[in-house]
């Protein structure tokens, strides 16, 4: 009768024993499978990655730039070894976005942002054109927001409002690109919105930009324009060919432009060029901006870049106001700074 009752016991132990050593065994599989499943996808593109394995099934958690991302982590966590079923708890990851303007008598820069970095790196572009002091950083890092490949040109957006010369302003929400302040000029204005999408199509960023700048004319300097103006009407610049270079006299006029220049110590300067009517406007305009800029490189000699501006119209039609220096579709006005 003992027989029955002793084996009755002994399978009783073995289950036990068994069940035992499956506990045991457990966080070791667990273990297994978080580690291999990390490997896996480390890289597919998951920010902040965390795989809690319960048993032999998975749970993914962590941000994603693109749904895409998402499914395919959660498409190799499946296909690994050991792995039963996956729950993919991973949230789509915001756009980065700021604001930097004037509120009251402070200058306020908030936001959110992916990295310390680059909450940094926009906090010093803010206060190299402010002064340190007079920003209030309400920015924040958020771990949920993507970290594209044009975070790195949002200090190069903020250093362009040094052209503006009343209330500048920065805002990027949404995909929108927005400047607000005061230009001096339809140029300034132009050159702005005109640098803003350059980086934006750089990037690749598809922002649409969102010009409410106002025209607030500054005061044109009569003496300096005058005075520019008999300079080349003697030594005018011209380029070689239908390119960029300029010529030896050319330089040498521009030389004697610095030297005028030099004279007036509050000053801004908008170099404006057009060029003849070519075969295609865009390269008309590219060949315009190009020889802009080559005459303020070399009038940066003599006046310190940031007071000079350069702008391209292409094959627009000249105009002379305010009295501008002229010189063969070379616009030179000179403005009082604000």
């Amino acid at each position: 009768m003992r027989e029955p009752s002793v084996i009755l016991m002994g399978v009783v132990l073995l289950l036990v024993l068994g069940a035992v050593c499956f506990a045991l065994e457990v966080p070791r599989i667990e273990a297994t499978i978080e580690r291999r499943t990390a490997a896996t996808l480390a890289d597919v593109g998951v920010r902040d990655l965390r795989i809690e394995a319960d048993g032999r099934e998975v749970t993914l958690h962590g941000t994603i730039a693109f749904a895409e991302i998402g499914l395919e982590a959660a498409r190799r966590a499946a296909g690994e070894p050991g792995v039963r079923s996956v729950e993919n708890r991973l949230v789509m990851a915001g756009e980065p976005s700021f604001e930097f303007g004037l509120d009251g008598d402070i200058w306020l820069l908030a936001g959110r942002l992916p990295t310390p970095e680059s909450r940094q790196e926009l906090f010093d572009a803010a206060a190299a054109i402010v002064g340190q002091g007079n920003v209030i950083d309400e920015t924040e890092v958020d771990a949920a927001v993507t970290e594209p490949p044009w975070i790195p040109t949002l200090p190069r957006l903020i250093q362009l409002l040094r052209l503006v010369h009343g209330g500048p302003g920065l805002r990027l929400h949404d995909g929108t690109l927005t400047v607000t302040g005061h230009a001096s000029s339809e140029a300034m204005r132009d050159r702005l919105e005109f640098d803003m999408a350059a980086i934006a199509e750089a990037t690749a960023t598809g922002w649409t930009i969102a010009n409410e700048m106002v025209i607030a004319p500054v005061a044109v300097n009569r003496v300096a324009q005058n005075r520019i103006r008999r300079l080349l009407q003697e030594q005018p610049i011209t380029f070689q060919g239908r390119t960029d270079a300029l010529t030896e006299d050319a330089r040498t006029a521009i030389a004697g432009v610095g030297e005028l220049l030099d004279a007036f110590s509050d000053i801004r300067v908008e170099i404006l060029v057009r060029t003849d009517l070519g075969s295609d406007p865009e390269a008309d305009r590219g060949l315009s901006i190009a020889r802009a800029e080559s005459i303020r490189e070399v009038l940066s000699a003599s006046v310190h870049p940031d007071r000079l501006l350069a702008f391209g119209y292409g094959s627009d039609s000249a105009a002379d106001e305010d009295g501008a220096g002229i010189s063969q579709g070379i616009e030179f006005r000179v403005l009082h700074r604000p």
